[in-house]
C-alpha cells in the first residue's frame, strides 16, 4: 500500500485555496511561495489568498500527457494573470480547446486533479474555467 506524500498534505492549502506570500514591507505577492522577496529582498513574507479570477496570457495544448492523465487529453495549459498581476500556470478546463483564447476572462474551480490508481487517492486543487 502506498502512503501519500507527507509534503501533499502540509502544503494542501496551496493547492486547494491558492495561498501565495505577500511580502510585509512591499506588499509583493506571489504564487507559488518564495522564501525573500524579489522585489525588495525581505525575509518577511505572510500567506495570502489569492484571487480566484484573472485573464489568460498564453496557453498550450499538450496532445500527449504524462503518466496519469491521459484520461485528460488534450490538456490545455494557460499562464493566468489574477487580477492582483501575479500570474499562474494552471490547466484550463470545461471549455473545447479551440473556444480559449489570449485575453479570455477565467476563474479558479476546485476540482479533481488525478487519481492514484494504485493507493486509490485522489488528488485535487485548482483549475480555471471560462468565466
Amino acid at each position: 500500500m502506498k502512503i501519500v506524500s507527507i509534503s501533499y498534505w502540509r502544503l494542501k492549502d496551496r493547492y486547494y485555496r491558492l495561498v501565495g506570500l505577500r511580502c510585509q514591507d512591499c506588499s509583493t505577492e506571489y504564487f507559488p511561495p518564495v522564501y525573500k522577496c524579489r522585489k525588495c529582498g525581505s525575509l518577511k513574507l505572510n500567506d495570502t489568498e489569492m484571487p480566484k479570477s484573472g485573464k489568460v496570457l498564453t496557453y498550450t495544448i499538450l496532445q500527449e500527457t504524462m503518466k496519469g492523465f491521459e484520461d485528460q487529453e488534450p490538456l490545455l495549459l494557460g499562464i493566468v494573470r489574477l487580477t492582483n498581476g501575479v500570474k499562474i500556470l494552471a490547466q484550463i478546463v470545461d471549455t473545447p480547446v479551440d473556444h480559449v483564447h489570449i485575453g479570455d476572462r477565467v476563474k479558479a474551480v476546485f476540482r479533481r486533479v488525478k487519481a492514484d490508481g494504485e493507493s486509490g487517492m485522489i488528488y485535487y486543487g485548482y483549475k480555471f474555467v471560462k468565466a
